[in-house]
């Protein structure tokens, strides 16, 4: 019962702890001077105090005034801190018990270094009054963060403040440090504020127990604006440690230009070096655009309730539903099999009994609907599904809104390839997928765009510019789904049985085989890439692509 409590707490305050190495590392690098004084503003069960004391005291400096920290959870200090502070001589109101968003920097005396692990409560439970004082303390800073952030983004702003003139920070910080909309001013906070920064990411997992990507944050020279910003993955731990042990800078460094013109995303300068020069090569080529600039995209139409609003054909039937309120439609992404989905693809999964009809209602008054339609919305009000949030926001709640089809389909939930899917059927879709609906249709045939998606170029695109997710799964939002590089479809010729093979070929669950294709008509044929030049990119994706599908074997085996 105690281990099922400690779990229940650490999911509710947030608290992962880091390992003593990563603590030791981080401490080894922040704490510099026999007088260095050292915070660790989330300290949990004390991994940073014990390095911070450690190293302090092998400085010959005093651990007993200069080591503090800051804990949220009383029962973690007589649990767990206690202890350690004794052994180390430290006394006990130099960890102050209280949530840290209701610490002040000026009621604390300034640390040359403040390091530890942020609590990562995400936006659906950090929330109400914690989350409005957090949000309230970085305007004050002059960074507004939108509803979304997770804890730690106010939380690394606001641990900045306790900082003395040219001191240092070293933290854990999650992946959505590189990607998250959110994340963005956080990282130009700190670019405007350190004097220098490296950001070190790991093929091995810091934390393999969680679906949660972490890197480490090294930031140096509070008070003055950035002259050098660096980003390096390494395999572990332990390469980190060899580099930082020469007390020199890591990585490839980041323009500070380019930091802007990306608003802060830094996902692609973990690239490698030829690959990254390569892929900024093409991204400038003038042949080359961003999807965003052929076509709008967007999520699906949300009915609030998909078992209710969808139908088979047997239960359309059984109801008497008159086909004037039914539309076609597709509920899953997963079943799309290729490069497009067609009406024999549509009629298949019908006879095998999916729910593919839309119950499509007009906006007018229940009364005017026939009575079979009248009695199955009756029966949706009995089971509840008229007060389900989009429903209960809508009036009628009933009539479903933007249901109209589109062009084509992009599988942004993926656990392989992304692909952009031709709606040669003209059906509906849900927010199971995003829905690209083209700015020229008529001039730019969709399978085109379709094509020209499954190029390596970019299939690593969108794996810069999605994120991944726990499972091993790649995540595409529909900013980050039109930043995905194309290359423009006016300049590529194709055959029919040139897209019949590449569709035959995802079908046939050979995505390597429909890249390869793409690539001869894209890169060779279109951007005149040698096969070398391919090759880096091939290479590239894989390498990413494997990187993000370590994540399946990580959570399965735990």
């Amino acid at each position: 019962m105690e281990q099922v409590a400690t779990q229940v707490a650490q999911k509710e305050f947030g608290a992962y702890y880091t390992s003593t190495r990563v603590a030791e590392l981080l401490v080894g690098w922040a704490v510099r001077k026999p007088d260095d004084r050292v915070l660790d503003p989330s300290c949990g069960e004390g991994v940073f105090l014990e390095a911070a004391a450690a190293r302090v005291t092998a400085l010959k400096g005093q651990a007993s005034s200069q080591v503090h920290g800051i804990e949220i959870d009383p029962k973690v200090l007589r649990r767990s801190l206690i202890p350690l502070l004794r052994r180390f001589l430290i006394p006990e109101e130099n960890v102050r018990i209280s949530d840290f968003f209701d610490v002040r920097a000026l009621d604390q005396p300034v640390f040359q270094a403040v390091v530890g692990n942020p609590p990562f409560i995400r936006y659906q439970t950090f929330k109400g009054p914690s989350r409005q004082k957090a949000l309230g303390l970085v305007r004050g800073l002059g960074v507004a963060l939108p509803e979304l952030a997770s804890s730690w983004a106010p939380f690394l702003l606001h641990a900045t403040e306790f900082l003395d003139a040219g001191g240092r920070l070293a933290m854990v910080v999650p992946a959505e440090f590189t990607h998250a909309g959110y994340a963005r001013p956080v990282v130009q906070y700190f670019a405007r504020k350190f004097a220098r920064i490296q950001l070190a990411s790991f093929s091995d997992r810091l934390f393999p127990e969680l679906n949660e990507d972490a890197l480490l944050l090294l930031a140096e020279g509070y008070g003055g604006g950035c002259r050098d910003f660096r980003v390096k993955r390494f395999q572990g731990v332990k390469d980190l440690e060899s580099v930082l042990e020469l007390r020199k800078g890591f990585g490839a460094r980041v323009s500070l230009a380019k930091l802007q013109d990306t608003n802060g995303r830094l996902r692609n300068h973990f690239l490698p070096r030829d690959l990254k020069a390569l892929y900024d090569f093409l991204a400038a080529d003038s042949r080359v655009c961003r999807l965003g600039e052929l076509a709008q995209v967007g999520i699906g139409y949300v009915t609030g309730n998909n078992q209710f609003f969808h139908l088979s054909r047997n239960e359309a039937r059984e109801l008497e539903i008159p086909p004037l309120y039914l539309k076609r439609s597709l509920l899953r992404s997963g079943i799309i099999k290729g490069l497009r989905f067609t009406s024999s693809d549509w009629v298949e999964l019908r006879d095998e009994g999916e729910k593919v009809y839309l119950l499509a209602l007009p906006k007018v008054a229940e009364r005017e609907l026939p009575d079979p339609v009248l009695e199955y919305l009756e029966r949706g009000k009995r089971l509840g599904v008229h007060k389900a949030y989009k429903c209960a926001v809508r009036n009628p709640w009933f009539s479903v809104p933007h249901a109209q089809a589109a062009d084509t389909f992009l599988t942004y939930m993926s656990g392989d390839a992304p692909r952009i899917v031709w709606n040669a059927a003209g059906v509906l879709a849900t927010n199971s997928t995003h829905e690209v609906r083209l700015n020229s249709l008529g001039r730019i045939k969709p399978q085109i765009v379709s094509l020209a998606f499954c190029c390596s170029l970019s299939q690593l695109s969108a794996e810069v510019e999605g994120h991944p997710l726990g499972g091993g799964m790649l995540k595409l939002e529909p900013s980050e789904a039109a930043r995905t590089l194309v290359v423009r479809p006016g300049l590529l010729k194709f055959s029919e049985a040139q897209f019949e093979e590449m569709d035959y070929f995802i079908r046939s669950n050979s995505m390597s085989s429909a890249i390869d294709t793409a690539d001869d008509l894209v890169l060779r044929g279109v951007l005149g890439l040698n096969w070398d030049q391919i090759q880096v990119l091939r290479n590239g994706l894989t390498e990413v692509r494997e990187q993000r599908r370590k994540r399946i074997a990580t959570s399965s085996s735990n």
